[in-house]
């Protein structure tokens, strides 16, 4: 099941990151389904959420209102401007939860 999930996270988040080439229905459609999965890896391992991840919470669902916000006024391009600073970042630090968790899976395979 987790396994499943985070194949499945890793899908959501790569369509929702080639808005340039699928488009912005495909983009709302994959952020939306990866917003709701991130809810559930939330769910899955809360136990272990320390401060940094409760923020990289925060951010993403920040990112998702920004978004939001950006379809509402669509005539005021500040608002859009502010989603691609905060969904650059989001992705940036979701790079490196990625990186972390890859290399201690791979740490504990070792030992």
């Amino acid at each position: 099941m987790k396994k499943a999930l985070s194949w499945l996270l890793m899908a959501s988040f790569i369509l929702t990151l080639l808005v340039p080439l699928t488009g912005i229905i495909v983009h709302k459609l994959a952020s939306a389904v990866f917003l709701l999965l991130c809810l559930v890896h939330v769910l899955i391992y809360r136990k272990k959420m320390g401060s940094k991840r409760w923020a990289m919470l925060g951010g993403i669902l920040l990112a998702f209102g920004s978004g939001l916000l950006s379809l509402i006024f669509a005539e005021i391009p500040l608002v859009l401007a502010l989603h691609k600073a905060i969904s650059i970042t989001c992705v940036f630090f979701l790079a490196i939860h990625i990186f972390v968790f890859a290399w201690r899976r791979r740490r504990k395979e070792e030992v």
